[in-house]
């Protein structure tokens, strides 16, 4: 992400102005206080949003990728977006995920405690249950990049316990990255970098 530009319409300054960083393969964490744009900062990297400045590639030397270029690369969904609602959880999953990737499931739903919610329409879920379904589609679809926005947020203890040990998985590959956007980085986790926005 090059020379990144972000302003809302009724701000009075920028959110971003000429923010720069690499995400390499690894884990990476955006971190920063409350409206600090780390919700902005992974819809702009994930093709939600356009910035009107800057610019974002894939490798220091590639062209500027497209929104549309981005949502194919990129891993990114929004446990909060109602058109699901009415949909059972295993449709969901279906098509969210990629035949080729599915065999990672059981595993994910599991960890995760989704087993028995698998044919509840997602309006029935509560709100932690919910964002294990779209936190599950995000790790098991095949991207050059996943991003998770606050990832334990109303979470089980459990369920936490098994994204720490999914990330330091994670952490070691040299092929894909994940970008974590939360107040603080991830205690014990081996990240391939961070980027701090209260320091930006």
């Amino acid at each position: 992400m090059q020379g990144l530009r972000w302003q809302f319409a009724q701000a009075s300054k920028p959110l971003f102005e000429a923010l720069s960083f690499e995400v390499p393969a690894g884990v990476s964490c955006v971190c920063g206080d409350e409206g600090r744009g780390k919700s902005t900062l992974l819809r702009l990297l994930a093709g939600q949003l356009s910035a009107p400045g800057g610019s974002i590639s894939l490798g220091a030397s590639g062209p500027a990728l497209s929104p549309s270029s981005l949502q194919r690369l990129v891993a990114w969904h929004d446990a909060a977006d109602p058109a699901r609602d009415q949909q059972p959880v295993r449709g969901i999953l279906e098509q969210l995920v990629p035949p080729e990737t599915q065999d990672q499931l059981p595993g994910l739903l599991q960890g995760l405690s989704l087993q028995d919610h698998l044919d509840k329409p997602l309006y029935q879920l509560s709100t932690g249950s919910r964002r294990k379904v779209f936190i599950a589609a995000t790790l098991a679809r095949p991207c050059t990049i996943a991003v998770l926005d606050q990832p334990g947020t109303a979470l089980d203890a459990p369920s936490v316990r098994f994204l720490r040990e999914t990330f330091a998985y994670w952490a070691k590959s040299r092929e894909r990255a994940l970008l974590i956007a939360d107040y603080q980085a991830p205690e014990g986790l081996a990240l391939a970098s961070l980027i701090d926005l209260d320091r930006q």
